[in-house]
């Protein structure tokens, strides 16, 4: 093959313009010549890279490690390798001692670099960080290492899904303003420690909190407030209590909404609550659980369901759904009942 100083740079863009974007990947590995053409490519000359999902992990088990990995819209799956201990990258059977370069700063450019093939929205951005014993490692610093690299480029990353996987509260701050807002629609957060528990309150200040359209945590909230969570079309949540008047703000912003779906929350302990029965009217019992049904505004044949046992869940169902015996009510309805002395005291178990 020629040099690249010998080859017109018109004929090498229209050649790297014509291959796929593993052959580029792979073609960028060829030489440092080649590396910095491509990079400094315009985004329009090179390939649609069809990436759907992007994931970084690290990975603490033998060594610390750096996983980027990812995956296409025709599920084939990529995988760049960074170690810490090698101060190397590897890609395919290709491995490049770093030398004066770390491995954080390295794997940023390469998150860059494949970003430039993105021509449409990434279906899920993910980060799973598994922390290292040693603190001031790379591998236990990355969340602040990225969030200072992309603080630096204020790059934001199109994905309609953002999940992080993690130890520590911090580690959500410094990735989730990665997300680009305008194109989030969901965000889902794992812990690696059931017994995890986050403050909300920073989280629901952000802009991608206030534009996604669905929310799921495995974290156990503190500092919930329902105002925060009403333009979710959809939500599963841990949390300890849920008092008696957020239950009644999301039961009115469910009949009030012409798109949400359900809501899920799941409560570490039982709390005795008298005063929902002031508010909805005595349960439908089946088995264990209490259930409610409320009809909607905008729609006669779908009706609010709510229902609980040390879970409450809020869905919509349609009319046909609702058992024989159950009463489907609104306030005019409640009101009428009770100055017909037809409904009894009943306690409301959280």
């Amino acid at each position: 093959m020629s040099s690249l100083s010998e080859m017109p740079e018109l004929i090498l863009e229209n050649i790297i313009g014509l291959l796929d974007f593993r052959s580029v990947l792979t073609l960028r590995q060829v030489c440092r010549d080649f590396r910095n053409f491509i990079d400094d490519l315009n985004d329009s000359r090179l390939p649609d890279s069809k990436i759907a999902e992007i994931e970084i992990h690290s990975e603490n088990i033998d060594e610390n490690k750096i996983m980027f990995d990812f995956l296409d819209s025709e599920h084939s799956h990529y995988r760049i390798e960074y170690s810490e201990s090698e101060n190397s990258r590897k890609f395919g059977e290709k491995t490049i001692i770093l030398e004066n370069s770390n491995i954080v700063d390295v794997m940023a450019r390469d998150l860059e670099f494949v970003l430039k093939f993105q021509k449409n929205d990434l279906e899920c951005l993910s980060f799973c960080f598994d922390d290292s014993d040693v603190e001031d490692t790379l591998i236990h610093n990355l969340a602040i290492n990225l969030k200072n690299l992309f603080h630096v480029s204020n790059r934001k990353i199109k994905a309609r899904k953002f999940t992080v996987k993690t130890h520590h509260q911090s580690q959500i701050m410094s990735v989730l303003p990665f997300a680009d807002p305008e194109a989030l629609e969901f965000i889902d957060f794992y812990s690696v420690d059931n017994y995890l528990e986050i403050e909300i309150n920073e989280v629901v200040k952000t802009e991608q909190w206030k534009k996604a359209k669905g929310f799921n945590c495995e974290f156990r909230l503190l500092n919930l407030n329902g105002n925060d969570f009403c333009h979710f079309s959809s939500c599963a949540i841990r949390t300890y209590i849920i008092t008696a008047e957020d239950l009644d703000f999301w039961k009115k912003t469910f009949l009030s909404s012409s798109n949400v779906e359900f809501s899920f929350f799941e409560l570490n302990y039982s709390h005795e609550c008298e005063e929902i029965t002031d508010l909805w009217g005595p349960a439908f019992r089946v088995g264990p659980e209490s259930h409610w049904y409320f009809r909607m505004k905008h729609c006669e044949e779908k009706i609010l369901r709510i229902y609980e046992s040390y879970r409450i869940r809020f869905d919509i169902i349609k009319m046909r759904d609702v058992p024989n015996g159950a009463f489907i009510l609104n306030k005019i309805d409640f009101l009428f009942l009770i100055s017909q002395h037809s409904l009894k005291s009943t306690i409301f178990h959280i």
